[in-house]
């Protein structure tokens, strides 16, 4: 089931992710492969994404519109773009080949591509080609040490305490310790087991301060464009290392992050603080979007949220659907979530009155963009399909045009 496939969270016995489905395939497929399959075996890291006619009708797990370019990511490093509203594609120059999971451009020409393995991809053409720039055993070792600070920090918290004789403040600072050896034994687990927790998520302000997120609370921010990257996840109030699923603008300074088990966290600074939000939902959320004070909440089974304060009080909306809603946006008349088994929900200018429809194939979506002729590209299971302005499916045949591969 596509719910699988595109599931942004995992639950806590390991199934990760927007891939499970296929990653669960591929560990089944393991129990038969041969030696020498196993010696001609090659680290996805390691090796570009192979050119394909067929991109566009492959898994992609994610779509935007720059200026008047679509760009999508997708399984087995697949990126494309399309210069004329998503009629014809062309496959662009990876250098690794794992499963893409979401792509954000915060101009024209820099973006940036999250995917498994911590993988971190950076194009400064406009996604035409893109080079690495972080994967997930730097992500290990970034997140050991910051263990190992927090550790050390607690140690020297416990010897203050016990300086102070005061037992109330002993007892805490135990805690706090005990809690950041386990961290840390967590983190270097982790480091020892390899680069397997993935992106799921990634946001920028400019070209050079963005957010980079995922599974297990991954939480990593730049500051430089991408040149380094820190573990921020110490900002956040996130002891059980929580799938955060995405992050998102909701204001001028404002990010919110949410994740499994309802979590929402907001931030008012851009990312420099955050705190914990009251959720109307204990179950998964994959995401919000915003238009002024009006915001859409979004999750497990067809679970969708108004708030028109800004994110302070939450109503549920019966949007006729029951089918998880993986993603969405905001376009110029209508906005339109979108998730499994072909489900689209329409929302008027005021982002009320939803209107849900199943586009025909019933293939599940996991990531919308408006084009620039107000009609929407939607990617997902059976890779590219275009809608017109209301919602309804355009039967017209989409291409792929050679390359630069």
């Amino acid at each position: 089931m596509f719910s699988d496939l595109v599931q942004k969270s995992a639950h806590h016995a390991g199934q990760t992710l927007r891939t499970g489905c296929a990653r669960a395939g591929l560990l089944l497929a393991g129990l038969f492969i041969t030696g020498a399959a196993i010696a001609a075996w090659q680290d996805p890291l390691q090796t570009p994404a192979m050119a394909t006619q067929k991109a566009h009708q492959t898994l992609l797990l994610d779509v935007i519109r720059v200026n008047q370019r679509l760009v999508a990511v997708g399984g087995h490093g697949n990126i494309i773009y399309s210069d004329n509203n998503g009629e014809t594609w062309v496959q662009a120059s990876v250098p690794v080949s794992v499963t893409l999971t979401a792509v954000y451009f915060p101009s024209g020409d820099f973006g940036w591509a999250v995917g498994h393995d911590g993988i971190i991809l950076h194009s400064s053409d406009g996604g035409k080609t893109w080079s690495k720039q972080f994967d997930g055993y730097m992500a290990n070792d970034a997140i050991v040490a910051g263990a190992e600070q927090k550790k050390e920090y607690a140690m020297a918290r416990l010897e203050e305490a016990e300086d102070s004789g005061d037992d109330i403040a002993v007892e805490d600072a135990e805690v706090a310790l005990e809690d950041a050896t386990f961290g840390l034994e967590d983190a270097m687990y982790d480091q020892e087991t390899g680069s397997t927790k993935p992106f799921l998520d990634v946001w920028f302000y400019d070209a050079k301060r963005g957010f980079a997120v995922g599974a297990y609370g991954m939480f990593f921010y730049t500051s430089d464009g991408g040149e380094s990257w820190s573990d921020a996840s110490a900002r956040l109030n996130n002891p059980q290392r929580l799938h955060i699923n995405a992050i998102a603008p909701v204001g001028p300074q404002s990010l919110v992050v949410v994740g499994e088990m309802g979590m929402i966290l907001r931030s008012d600074d851009l990312g420099e603080s955050w705190t914990l939000q009251e959720s109307p939902y204990d179950g998964s959320l994959f995401g919000v979007v915003a238009k002024g004070d009006t915001q859409l909440l979004f999750g497990l089974r067809g679970h969708v949220y108004q708030s028109l304060d800004g994110g302070v009080v939450w109503d549920e909306m019966d949007t006729g659907s029951e089918q998880t809603v993986l993603s969405g946006v905001v376009a110029q008349e209508h906005t339109l979530l979108v998730g499994n088994a072909g489900s689209v929900v329409v929302f008027d200018e005021s982002m009320s009155a939803p209107k849900a429809t199943t586009v025909e194939g019933r293939k599940g979506y996991a990531a919308a963009a408006e084009t620039s002729d107000g009609k929407f590209v939607l990617v997902g299971e059976a890779g590219v399909m275009r809608l017109d302005a209301n919602a309804g499916l355009i039967h017209q045949t989409i291409t792929m045009a050679a390359g630069d591969l």
